[in-house]
Order: C-alpha cells, then sequence, then structure tokens
C-alpha cells in the first residue's frame, strides 16, 4: 500500500515541476467554440437530434484541436454521451480529447503526455445556463425539437488532473 501512494506521488509529482496541488496546478483551459446542439422532440416522428463544437487546447507545446461531432440521430443526446464521447482527428489521431454532454452541462478532458513515462488526463465542465428568453437568450424552439446555440467562446477551465502511464 505504501509502495502504491508512492508511486503515485512520484508520477504525479514528475508531472510537472511541483506536485499536482490545487494552487501549484499548472492553468490548463479548454476552448469550446461553434456550439450548436438540436435536441429532437422525442414524440415527433422522423426528428432528430445532432451536436457539434469545436475545442482546442492552445498551451506552448501541448496545443491541439479538434471538432466534436454527433451527426444526426434519433437517439436523444443525453443517452449518446452519458459517457465519455471520444472526438477525433484525421489529421491527427493522437489527439485525446473526449466530452460527456450531461444533463448538467458540458464535460470536456483531454490526454497528453508529458514525458516518456507520464501520461495526463485533465478534465473540467461548465453549466449550460441556457436562456430561453430575452436580452442574450440562446435556445430556439422549432416545432420538432429545440436549438441550443453558444455564439461566443466558451471557456473551460480543468479542474481535475490525474496521472498516468502513456497508451
Amino acid at each position: 500500500m505504501l509502495l502504491s501512494i508512492l508511486t503515485t506521488f512520484l508520477l504525479t509529482s514528475t508531472a510537472y515541476t511541483t506536485p499536482l496541488h490545487p494552487r501549484d496546478t499548472p492553468t490548463v483551459v479548454f476552448t469550446v467554440t461553434n456550439f450548436a446542439a438540436f435536441m429532437a422532440d422525442p414524440y415527433i416522428d422522423g426528428a432528430q437530434s445532432n451536436l457539434t463544437f469545436h475545442v482546442a487546447d492552445t498551451r506552448s507545446g501541448y496545443a491541439a484541436e479538434v471538432d466534436c461531432v454527433v451527426p444526426n440521430t434519433y437517439f436523444n443526446l443525453h443517452a449518446i454521451s452519458a459517457l465519455f464521447d471520444s472526438c477525433k482527428s484525421a489529421e491527427h489521431p493522437e489527439y485525446d480529447f473526449s466530452y460527456s454532454y450531461g444533463v448538467q452541462g458540458l464535460t470536456v478532458q483531454r490526454g497528453w503526455r508529458v514525458n516518456e513515462t507520464t501520461h495526463v488526463t485533465g478534465s473540467g465542465m461548465q453549466e449550460w445556463n441556457w436562456k430561453e428568453d430575452g436580452p442574450g437568450a440562446n435556445v430556439t424552439a422549432f416545432p420538432d425539437g429545440k436549438l441550443y446555440v453558444r455564439k461566443k467562446e466558451w471557456l473551460i477551465p480543468v479542474t481535475r488532473m490525474q496521472a498516468g502511464t502513456p497508451p
């Protein structure tokens, strides 16, 4: 048990020059843009949901970006990504982004190699805070469902990091 705790500490502390303590953890922020999700009314025949957004990690030395897409589907978006759904880049399959489209908000996570022996996975979540009426409304109702859109860049600070071995 002590060896396991010591190994975890060493892996965690070698990932950065300081241990992964909340005050010492480097700031990592994922940027989500072009977010749009259509949630089809499940009681309308033929109505289909879809989702698309772009996510980027702009840190020097770790920069990466991908599009996350759920094409038209009869399934509920919350059911599809109740766990994490992967975002793939044809040009860069090594970019390790995934997301969870939850009832409360969007969680984005990414894994990256820190060195030859350490891989870190960071994740963060932002609540939806949808607004259907008035200034700043970002929900539009249609006869067959609702369209949820974020027109501005959406910053998702990483609030959890976990060190491990590279895949």
